[in-house]
This record gives structure tokens, C-alpha cells and sequence, in this order.
């Protein structure tokens, strides 16, 4: 079992992580909610049509090297100063690279506009690839207070920017705008106030043996974001700006939970889990624990947010996003199974197991991809529809492969959260009623919140003792029981 000293560093990491994830995400979505007031679906759609660049842009340029950086216990200067290079020259490459086929991209989708936008909106991947050691190095040592604070201040200033352009009528260059500042600034602040800073040490042998590790996961990662990317690319050519808009605004509702919640806890656990990698009882007890209480918080905010999809989107940014809501009741589906699919791929990072990260997303995205294919034809809500149907599938596949390493497959997995997942949909089906009951979408959303809050707290007390406690204790102090599985 960890030590107490390890759990209070992951406690300290998780809080502050969750800190920079919940306040700037929070401060983000106050700010999505004030454009999205004033911007149209074709607006989001038009940068929603250029993230597939910038994404795959990013990663390469990252090259897979923060992943190497946090594994590699032994890292020197020299391994950090080559990989500072290495990752600021592919981000100035990849630059030019998206500047120069900035005319080409505008027209395959036929808008004339995309080609000054995209060239202002890769600017962010040098800025980024200038960050991506300081950033692996504050992981490594879980200090998020310090990446808490630039990302504070980033979101903040960009978000007067955003809402100021939004009102003043300058349509997609707002969103443009807003992700550029937040850039700029956190990059300036998170310089100033982080104390490494690189030398002109540079080692081929280093970038090797950093690559050597780094270049599986940047593969893997591509791949995992042309996957997703491939969405927004062809829903902007084969339907419109608007439908994309429409799937870019629905995604993000969804993914506030899931993915912020799974990235928070993963970025302070992940370091601490690779200490114990060569310990398989141990890995195997810590990650049943992690399973259980992640899903524990995902799965109610996931079924929770698809039932109150249609009065929460009205609520919050208009009846114009009605299509919006009727998108994100079926995608919440596949946010529902993000967090066990990303746990799954972090087991066999941490064991190193590059090879079968990289196969075992190749098989997810070609899974997604045959779906996509099938469903296209059927409309774009049958397209959320495969995407929901493809996260589970993929968790199956998942959980069969990488838990095998720590005695944890698939059907050990799907027992450890059935509770859950059925306390959920009894809560999800009952909230779903009761707004029936009452007129107006904010009232609607308060009751429908407050019966979930009554129904799965209640459900989970009476069937589930043994995990409550566990959060109790938890709460209370920082070591975490290891015998949750029972």
C-alpha cells in the first residue's frame, strides 16, 4: 500500500489541479456562455473546421516528449534543454508549414475567410511548444499551484478580450482572439514565474533516448486526435458551419465534466503511479480505486447533463442552440466512458507498454472510424449516436488488453462500476420526469439538479456503503483504503 506522504502529495497535486482545471474552466464556461450570446453556430463552425490543423500541429511538435520527460526518474539538464529546442523548432515548422497551406485549406471547405484565420490561430503552436517542458517538469514534481496561476491569468485576460470582440461584432476573430491571448499570457507569466529555464546543452543521445519512448505515444496521440479531429472535419464539409458549430458547442457542454474531472485527477496520479510500476499488487489495488471513484463522479454529471440537455443549453445560451441540446444528450454517451478508456491507455504508460498503447489505439480509432463511415449517410445525430456506441466498445477492448498487466480486465472493471452506473440511470430517468412537472427552463434545470443530488446520493448510502465510506475517509485524511474491489 502507498505511504501516507505519497497520498498527501497526490491530495496536494489533485486539489490544485483541480483548481486550475474547475476555476479557469468555470471562468471559461461563464465567458462560452456570454459569446455564445452573442457569436452564431457559424461562427464557432468556422474555427471548429481549422482545429483539426492546429490539434495535430501541436502534437507533433510535442513530439511525445512531456510524456518521456515525467517517466524518466534519472532526466538531467541536457535532457530537458533538448527537448526545450527540439519542440520549439518543430512548433516554428509546423508554423510556416499551416501558413503556407493556409489557401489550400480554405478551399476545400470553400470559405474564403478560413485562410487569414488559420494563419493567425497557428500562432499558438510555437508559443505552446515553448511551454511543454516547463510544464512536464511542474508535473513531475506535482506542482500545479504554479500552473494553476499562469492558467488563471490567462483565461482571465483572454476572457475580457473574448466577450469584448464577441459584442462588438468581430464574429469568428472573437474565438480567435480569445484562444490567442490566453496564449500569449499564460506563456508569459508561466516563464516568469517558473524557475528552470533552458541552456544551450543539446545531446542527440538524449533526444534518442527521449524519442525512443516519446515517439509511440506521439504516434498513438495523432492518431487518437485525427480520430476525434476526423468529427469536426468532415461534418464541416459534408453538412455545414452551422451543423459543426452546432457539434463543436454540444462536445464542449459535455466535456466540461468528463474530460476536465479525468484530467485533473490522471495529470496528479499518473507521476505517482509510475513509482510503483514495478509493484503489480499495488498498481492493481490503487487503479480498482481509481476506477471506482472517478466513475463514482462521472457517471451521475454524464447521465445527469443528457437529461437536462434541452433546458440547461436554453437556459444558458439560447433557443438558438436548440440543436445543440438535442446533440449533446447523445454525446454524453461517449463522455461517459472517457475516463475508463484514459485510465485503461494510463496503465500501459505507466508500465511502458508503448507498442500496445499504440496498437490498442489504432484499434479504437478504426473502430470510431467504420462507424463514422456507416452512420454519415443517417444524419449527424446518428453520427453522436456511433460516437457514444464507440466509447463503449472501445472501454470493452480496452480494459480487456490493458488490464490483464494488473489482473484488472474487462469483466473485473464492469463489476468494480455497475453500481454506479445503474444508482446513475435510475437518478438520469427520474430527473429526466421531473421537468415535466414545472415551466421554464431554469426552473426546470434546479429541480432536475436538486431530485439528482436527492436520488443518487440516496441510492449510492443504501447500495453502495463501502465507497462512501471510502469518500469519507478520504475527505478526512489522505490515505486511501486499498480494499474498495469487495
Amino acid at each position: 500500500m502507498a505511504n501516507t506522504d505519497d497520498y498527501t502529495a497526490l491530495k496536494n497535486g489533485i486539489s490544485w489541479s483541480a483548481f486550475e482545471r474547475f476555476a479557469v474552466q468555470g471562468l471559461q464556461f461563464i465567458v462560452f456562455v456570454f459569446m455564445a450570446r452573442a457569436l452564431s453556430p457559424t461562427d464557432y463552425g468556422l474555427v471548429g473546421m481549422l482545429t483539426f490543423f492546429i490539434v495535430i500541429s501541436q502534437l507533433i511538435a510535442e513530439g511525445g516528449l512531456p510524456q518521456a520527460i515525467i517517466r524518466k526518474l534519472n532526466r538531467d539538464e541536457t535532457d530537458l534543454s533538448t527537448a526545450f529546442f527540439v519542440n520549439v523548432t518543430g512548433g516554428i515548422l509546423l508554423y510556416l508549414i499551416l501558413f503556407i497551406s493556409a489557401p489550400a485549406i480554405s478551399k476545400f471547405y470553400e470559405e474564403p475567410q478560413l485562410t487569414a484565420l488559420l494563419r493567425v490561430m497557428a500562432l499558438s503552436i510555437p508559443i505552446q511548444s515553448s511551454l511543454v517542458v516547463h510544464r512536464a517538469i511542474l508535473t513531475s514534481k506535482l506542482d500545479f499551484k504554479t500552473q494553476a496561476k499562469s492558467t488563471f491569468v490567462g483565461a482571465l485576460s483572454s476572457g475580457l478580450i473574448g466577450i469584448y470582440m464577441a459584442y462588438r461584432g468581430y464574429g469568428a476573430w472573437a474565438i480567435v482572439g480569445l484562444q490567442l491571448t490566453n496564449q500569449i499570457v499564460t506563456s508569459i507569466t508561466l516563464w516568469i514565474v517558473t524557475e528552470w529555464h533552458p541552456t544551450r546543452r543539446f545531446s542527440l543521445n538524449s533526444f534518442k533516448s527521449l524519442y525512443g519512448f516519446g515517439y509511440k505515444l506521439l504516434v498513438s496521440n495523432v492518431f487518437d486526435s485525427v480520430y476525434t479531429s476526423i468529427y469536426t472535419l468532415t461534418i464541416g464539409k459534408v453538412f455545414s458551419a452551422y451543423a459543426l458549430g452546432c457539434y463543436t458547442n454540444a462536445r464542449q457542454l459535455g466535456s466540461i465534466s468528463s474530460e476536465n474531472l479525468t484530467r485533473i485527477v490522471n495529470r496528479a496520479a499518473f507521476p505517482m503511479f509510475c513509482s510503483y510500476q514495478d509493484d503489480k499488487q499495488k498498481l492493481h489495488d490503487m487503479i480498482a480505486n481509481y476506477l471506482k471513484l472517478t466513475f463514482f463522479f462521472i457517471a451521475p454529471l454524464m447521465i445527469g447533463i443528457s437529461s437536462l440537455s434541452q433546458s440547461m443549453t436554453i437556459a444558458l445560451i439560447g433557443s438558438q442552440w436548440l440543436y445543440t441540446a438535442r446533440l449533446l444528450r447523445i454525446i454524453c454517451v461517449y463522455f461517459l466512458f472517457f475516463p475508463l478508456n484514459s485510465i485503461n491507455f494510463m496503465i500501459l504508460e505507466i508500465n511502458g507498454k508503448g507498442d500496445a498503447y499504440l496498437k490498442l489505439k489504432a484499434i479504437n480509432i478504426a473502430v470510431g472510424l467504420a462507424l463514422l463511415i456507416i452512420l454519415i449517410p443517417f444524419g449527424l445525430s446518428a453520427v453522436c449516436l456511433g460516437m457514444g456506441a464507440c466509447g463503449f466498445i472501445s472501454f470493452a477492448i480496452n480494459a480487456h488488453i490493458s488490464g490483464k498487466s494488473i489482473n484488472l480486465g474487462f469483466t473485473r472493471q464492469l463489476k468494480l462500476l455497475l453500481p454506479t452506473l445503474i444508482s446513475a440511470l435510475v437518478m438520469g430517468a427520474t430527473v429526466y420526469g421531473v421537468q415535466f412537472l414545472v415551466k421554464g427552463e431554469w426552473l426546470q434545470v434546479c429541480l432536475g439538479i436538486a431530485t439528482g443530488i436527492l436520488i443518487y446520493g440516496g441510492l449510492s448510502m443504501a447500495f453502495q456503503t463501502d465507497l462512501c465510506s471510502v469518500i469519507l475517509k478520504l475527505l478526512r485524511k489522505p490515505g486511501i483504503p486499498t480494499n474498495v474491489e469487495s
